[in-house]
């Protein structure tokens, strides 16, 4: 029973530090994005997808531009839990008509990996 008691607990110590591994995982390289701006100016329109994809940190987004302003941005997948983040960010974005705004406190790499996705959508649109 002993042994038993032992690997039960081995596994569990494991299956803990994996699910705090992998919450951790990416966590910096997201943390330093740079997120730049972007001339709409050269981008044609049309709805272009953006995807940024970090482990946990993963959003794809599908970006309309109309007469060379943002019009719409749809989210295909986010961060679970993040909606209310993503909808703050998109205001900004579309008031702002950039990618390049300020994190939300506290949500700073949850921010960002939702911005580098937009960016993403708009770079590519303007190659």
């Amino acid at each position: 029973m002993k042994k038993v008691l032992k690997w039960a607990g081995i596994i569990v110590f494991l299956l803990i530090a994996a699910v705090v591994i992998f919450a951790f995982l990416g966590k910096d390289q997201t943390a330093n994005l740079t997120i730049g701006q972007i001339d709409l100016s050269k981008i044609s329109d049309g709805t272009y997808t953006g995807n940024y994809d970090c482990y946990r940190w993963s959003n794809q987004v599908e970006v309309t531009v109309q007469d060379h302003q943002i019009t719409e941005i749809q989210v295909v997948k986010i961060q679970a839990g993040r909606e209310s983040l993503v909808e703050t960010l998109t205001k900004e974005i579309l008031d702002q008509q950039t990618p390049a705004v300020d994190a939300v406190t506290g949500a700073t790499v949850s921010s960002k990996a939702f911005l580098k996705a937009v960016e993403l959508a708009l770079s590519g649109a303007s190659e």
